[in-house]
């Protein structure tokens, strides 16, 4: 579940992307049926200023607004600073992170395929094409290419119709969006890089050669999400590297070679970062005692939990439960 989410006024209070067990980000549609969440957030609404590593069928698009923020999309960081973005390709690991703890406002458009693959067999090709795990990972965005910048205004503008653009149910009830502007705004987006995705074993989304991107790194991918999907599901339990590796059947220094390529941390490091997510949602929503909720979430003592806690989020157990109250 997410426990707070920052509206686009800047009230912003600590945020956890909801994930299924395989990793895929459930992502928060504002009106039913629409597959569109857009939304301008602070990074310092995610816990360590990182968010959640993730994937999703749907085009990612990213501007930065003010400060400067890393992108990181199946083992690449790109450095994105003030009027910059990029599109993150389906089904990519990525997430946005500061290692310098310095904040970044960014606008954020999450778009699902499902709202234009209907519309005519030639459109799905385009998207079956686009989203293919041999073709660019990410697209980069920069307001001094035309095609780039109308893509980062209509970034904007979806944000601005998801969120500005309401009218008044009948009887004076509570407000609603208006779906049709951000629609339309979001198809266009669509249309404006669908065919803009190249094959990634020839030349990435920077221009440069690249050697990724055949099948090899394809297989690669999908071991990692059996070893993310297997830490997600299983967290709670006495987990050890070996247990992580096994999962993808492969040996342990391949296990730890794979997370950090493709997910930036080591298998140790992910499998803290999931229970300490864990320990948030139960702190925040429960009353369990501090002994009880190291338990639930794997750690092998309250002292130890109390430990990491600290260190990662800048106070104890109970200093964050009290804040959250």
């Amino acid at each position: 579940m997410t426990d707070t989410v920052a509206d686009p006024a800047g009230q912003t209070g600590l945020k956890r992307i909801s994930l299924l067990s395989d990793l895929s980000e459930r992502v928060p549609y504002a009106v039913p049926g629409l597959p569109i969440y857009a939304s301008c957030d602070a990074l310092s609404i995610f816990a360590d200023y990182r968010c959640a590593c993730h994937w999703h069928r749907d085009l990612e698009f990213v501007r930065v607004v003010s400060g400067e923020m890393r992108y990181f999309v199946n083992g690449r960081v790109t450095l994105l600073r003030p009027g910059e973005g990029m599109v993150v390709n389906s089904s990519r690991l990525h997430y946005g992170f500061s290692p310098e703890r310095r904040d970044a406002r960014f606008s954020c458009a999450v778009i699902g395929p499902s709202l234009v693959e209907d519309v005519a067999p030639s459109v799905r090709t385009r998207c079956e094409r686009a989203f293919a795990q041999d073709m660019d990972d990410f697209l980069p965005l920069s307001p001094e290419v035309d095609w780039q910048r109308d893509v980062l205004t209509d970034v904007d503008r979806l944000v601005a119709q998801m969120h500005g653009d309401r009218r008044r149910r009948p009887k004076d009830g509570p407000e609603d969006i208006d779906p049709l502007p951000a629609a339309a705004t979001a198809i266009g987006l669509y249309d404006k890089v669908l065919d803009r995705f190249r094959p990634a074993a020839t030349t990435g989304a920077d221009g440069a050669a690249r050697e990724d991107g055949g099948p090899s790194d394809q297989r690669d991918r999908i071991v990692v999400l059996e070893m993310t999907g297997m830490v997600q599901s299983r967290f709670a339990e006495p987990l050890g590297l070996d247990d992580i590796a096994r999962s993808g059947a492969v040996s342990r220094s391949r296990c730890c070679a794979l997370f950090r390529r493709y997910v930036g941390r080591t298998p140790n490091e992910y499998l803290t970062e999931r229970r300490l997510e864990e320990a948030k949602r139960l702190l925040a929503g429960t009353d369990g005692a501090v002994a009880e909720v190291a338990r639930a979430c794997g750690f092998s003592s309250s002292s130890y939990f109390i430990s990491v806690f600290r260190k990662r989020l800048g106070m104890t157990p109970n200093a964050y439960r009290g804040a959250r109250a």
